[in-house]
């Protein structure tokens, strides 16, 4: 551990409801893994369908005593404390493994735990995925993983009472190095650093059922902010397509618009085009599902296919 950086993710005492203590758990079928067309997968052996972030302390739970918002989230699968003890923890995308430390089996805190770079195309953004208090590491630095590949099984090293995945979902490498826990942070210094795990399950989500082909389900995308549709679900479908891109467009913001209306625009076919003059001026934009009409004036849209 880091003298420099000392605290590390020490458990609650005791009296103080522990991660998957008290929790209502169901299991997916037969002990196997949530996915999503076979191509992301939940972290954790036998999570519960509708729910694969299921678990202990959630997002930005207070952690510490009160002095840290908990900046991922504690999945559990089973129905008792550490009934999930042993099970598989897989990556979720395909990555590289950056670090894999051990536990000294003694100092309280992260335990055995591993950090992942996560470079699947149908990654929403730069990440690092980090869990902890695993029982045993299955892999290597610089091991490259498939999605749903094993790193590890959960545990609850680190002196934790119940076993869970501890899984946080970075914004990049750790600044403070592998040991890092954002001890006595606010919450916005923790949202500047670590993903909402929601969101970005949303996103990916939507990125692998768009990369299938299909439209993207009005229930994933309303769990996303604007920015995010933008900048994880549309920047990368200009991207593929070789257009230039604004986020901040008429024509982006009507293609947001148009999905949360349940209809899936696709992907761009053309850059923006000028059309019409005076109070009529706009611009124009084919998609593979119709044509966007941006009235520059008003910011009147239209759909046409």
């Amino acid at each position: 551990m880091s003298a420099a950086y000392p605290y590390h993710h020490a458990p609650p005492p005791p009296g103080v409801r522990q991660p998957g203590e008290g929790q209502p758990k169901a299991t997916a079928q037969a002990g196997g893994f949530v996915t999503v067309n076979d191509r992301l997968y939940a972290p954790l052996q036998g999570l519960q369908p509708g729910n694969v972030l299921m678990g202990g302390y959630d997002w930005l739970d207070w952690t510490d005593g009160g002095v840290t918002p908990h900046p991922g989230l504690d999945l559990n699968s089973g129905t008792s404390c550490n009934s999930d003890e042993g099970l598989l923890c897989v990556a979720p995308l395909a990555g590289v493994v950056r670090a894999a430390l051990w536990w000294d089996g003694y100092t309280s805190g992260e335990g055995n735990h591993v950090w992942i770079e996560l470079d699947d195309p149908c990654c929403p953004a730069p990440t690092y995925l980090h869990n902890d208090h695993l029982q045993t590491i299955l892999v290597s630095v610089g091991q490259r993983l498939t999605p749903g590949q094993p790193y590890g099984r959960c545990g609850r090293s680190g002196n934790w009472d119940c076993a869970h995945a501890h899984v946080e979902l970075s914004k990049g490498a750790p600044v403070h190095g592998w040991w890092q826990w954002p001890y006595g942070w606010s919450i916005p210094q923790v949202e500047q650093v670590y993903y909402n795990p929601y969101s970005w399950w949303s996103a990916a989500t939507a990125l692998v059922i768009e990369e299938g082909g299909e439209p993207i389900p009005p229930e994933t995308i309303t769990m996303l902010e604007d920015w995010q549709v933008r900048g994880w679900i549309l920047a990368p479908l200009y991207e593929a397509a070789g257009i230039p891109y604004n986020p901040d467009s008429g024509t982006a913001q009507a293609w947001v618009s148009r999905l949360r209306e349940g209809y899936y625009p696709g992907r761009p076919r053309s850059v923006e085009q000028p059309y019409g003059e005076g109070d009529q001026e706009g611009v124009w934009v084919e998609f593979e599902g119709g044509v966007c009409l941006y009235r520059l004036g008003d910011g009147q849209v239209s759909w046409t296919g």
